[in-house]
Order: structure tokens, then C-alpha cells, then sequence
């Protein structure tokens, strides 16, 4: 084989990888447009016809809304003055003729059935004068009678310890409690001073009869507690000194012994 052949097939073969190479290299080019390919899907069906599946509520919150508004309109035409559930119970009850017991609020003590009278409650407020000291004492009471009515009450605080009176505040008027009213009755008391706890009264007195009905009257008890700060101030002033006592004895060189012959 002549030089010049063997020169052309050189070339020839080093074209042919050159192209080779280039056609593997060469990255995949999308189409841009619909006429430069035609997508192809293929949908496979067994002939039956889908049933359509029912959505979460979460994910359809009108219709939920929708479905709860025709429900309350049917409570609504069948029980008037109900809504909801809660009202379609409440007029189910009715409509089946039972009664429902009338409940008194906790703490609540009737008075035959016309007052009801709430617990005692209180707040102390220490003062500077070691022999003073204020207590704050409330109470409610509720008119379930068809009546006006006029009541009174007596506060009075006593040392829980030995029961001696502190302070009282007598006839403290309770005029046109309404029918259905509730109302606060309140009182300040002093003395209370450095007793610790004390206990707190009330006695509310009503009318004799009130529709027809004899009442008595009622008392109502409580126990408070008063910051005590001239006996505390005491017992850390005794304690602080103690400490140092103890502290300067520590300090000090210990005594010799005498020295006996």
C-alpha cells in the first residue's frame, strides 16, 4: 500500500470517531413546541363506570356549613327556639313533659327556697400599726321569690385562737333586692392585727315571710389568714443576732487554761 493511502485512511477513520464521539456527548434537546412531538398517553379501563369518592370535611368546609344549617332548619321548624343538636335536645325534653330540677349554685345555702345565700369570702390587709389590720369580707345574695325584699346583715372577725371579738359592723341594710337579683353585700373590718388567723362572720337577717313563706336567719363562716410582720420581724431580728453570736465567738482566740502547780 502506497504512502497516500495510508494517509487517506487515516483520516477517514479519525473523521468517522470524531462524529462517533460527538453523536454520544451530544445532550437530549427537549421539544418547545407541540409540532416538534406528539405526546403519547395510554389509558387502560376495565368498561366499568367510576364511582365518585366522598371528600374529607376538612376539605369541603361549605358543604359542611350547608349541612349543618339545614339541620339546624329542621330543628328550628320542628322545636321552635332550638338550634343544633343541642337544641333539638333540650326541645325533645320539652315536648316529652319532664321537668328539669332547679340547681343551686356550690356554695349556695337556701333560705326556705326564697333567698339562697352565697359563701363568705374575704381579703386581710396588714398596716403599720402593729395593732391594726384590715379584713375585707363579701358575700352574695340571690331573691328567688316573686318579691321584693329587704334584708340586713351583721360582719363581725374574731381571733381564731381564743374566739375574742376584733371588730364588728352591725346592720348593714340590703334594701330592694329585685326578684332574680343577686347581689354583693360587703364589709371592712378592723383590728385584726397581729392574730394570724382570723375568723370572719356574717349573719343576714331577712324580712319575717317573704310570698307567704317563714324565713330565719343565716350565718355564714370563714378563716383568714393575716400577715403577721411585727411577730416575723421579731424571730429574724432574734435569729440574725444569734448568728452573730455564734459567729464572733468563733472569731475570737480560745481562753487559756490556768496553769495550776
Amino acid at each position: 500500500m502506497s504512502r497516500r493511502r495510508t494517509i487517506a485512511l487515516r483520516v477517514v477513520v479519525g473523521v468517522f470517531l470524531v462524529v462517533a464521539a460527538a453523536g454520544v456527548t451530544a445532550p437530549a434537546v427537549a421539544s418547545d413546541s407541540p409540532e416538534d412531538g406528539t405526546p403519547l398517553s395510554v389509558t387502560i379501563t376495565d368498561g366499568s363506570t367510576p364511582t365518585p369518592s366522598a371528600s374529607p370535611s376538612g376539605s369541603t368546609p361549605g358543604g359542611a356549613g350547608g349541612s349543618g344549617g339545614q339541620v339546624g332548619g329542621s330543628n328550628g321548624g320542628s322545636r321552635p327556639g332550638g338550634s343544633g343538636s343541642g337544641g333539638a335536645g333540650a326541645g325533645g325534653a320539652s315536648g316529652g313533659g319532664s321537668t328539669t330540677p332547679q340547681t343551686t349554685p356550690t356554695g349556695e345555702v337556701s333560705v326556705a327556697g326564697m333567698l339562697y345565700v352565697g359563701g363568705l369570702n374575704g381579703n386581710t390587709f396588714p398596716s403599720l400599726n402593729p395593732t391594726d389590720g384590715t379584713v375585707d369580707l363579701w358575700f352574695t345574695v340571690r331573691n328567688a321569690s316573686t318579691s321584693v325584699v329587704d334584708a340586713s346583715a351583721q360582719f363581725w372577725i374574731d381571733g381564731a385562737v381564743f374566739s375574742n371579738r376584733l371588730d364588728t359592723a352591725s346592720e348593714v341594710p340590703i334594701a330592694g333586692l329585685q326578684p332574680g337579683e343577686t347581689r354583693v353585700v360587703s364589709a371592712s373590718l378592723h383590728g385584726a392585727g397581729q392574730w394570724t388567723l382570723v375568723s370572719g362572720h356574717v349573719t343576714l337577717t331577712p324580712p319575717g315571710t317573704v310570698d307567704g313563706t317563714a324565713l330565719t336567719p343565716v350565718t355564714r363562716d370563714g378563716l383568714f389568714l393575716v400577715f403577721p410582720w411585727l411577730i416575723l420581724s421579731l424571730l429574724v431580728v432574734a435569729v440574725v443576732a444569734w448568728a452573730i453570736v455564734r459567729v464572733v465567738r468563733d472569731a475570737l482566740p480560745p481562753v487559756p487554761e490556768a496553769v495550776t502547780t
